[in-house]
């Protein structure tokens, strides 16, 4: 556990870095990721609509029931750095951000095609993928520059001092 005063400033601005982020990504999966006809529907709305098309058994069913887990282990991490778990709360991070980002940024290429009756909208899926790569590079930043506090090798004795 880390101190957030005894930290050095870099593995700080790392840490805010991954937080806000973190925060961006999650705020960019409520924002309207499809449009259908006149109603625009968030990423999690997405998610159980494509769920109810497919058939249950598929594991592209279960990758969109685990999306809606995205906010709660998000949660998870945030909380983590602010109990000074920096390099614990990093991995789970970076790990999210690379899953949340592909989906976002994935959507975000294929939204530039709006001549549809059915149509990716922009706001969510930009946001995801900006705040995921925000996220992704604080990771990476904490898990660099926080070090382990090491304890330092016991001190040795000149041999001048042993042999008396």
């Amino acid at each position: 556990m880390r101190l957030w005063t005894t930290a050095r400033p870099v593995t700080r601005g790392w840490v805010v870095l991954t937080v806000l982020g973190l925060t961006m990504a999650v705020v960019g999966t409520f924002l309207p990721w499809l449009r259908s006809g006149s109603v625009y529907r968030d990423s999690y709305a997405t998610a159980t609509a494509i769920d109810q098309l497919l058939s249950s058994d598929t594991n592209l069913g279960v990758l969109l029931r685990i999306w809606n887990g995205a906010p709660p282990a998000v949660t998870v991490c945030v909380v983590l750095f602010v109990v000074g778990w920096w390099r614990t709360a990093a991995v789970p991070a970076a790990v999210l951000s690379i899953s949340m980002g592909t989906v976002a940024a994935l959507l975000t290429v294929q939204g530039a095609d709006a001549g549809g009756l059915v149509t990716i909208t922009l706001p969510g899926p930009l946001t995801t993928t900006v705040g995921s790569a925000l996220a992704f590079l604080g990771a990476l930043g904490v898990l660099v520059t926080s070090r382990r506090k090491r304890h330092a090798p016991p001190v040795q004795r000149d041999r001048e001092q042993v042999t008396r």
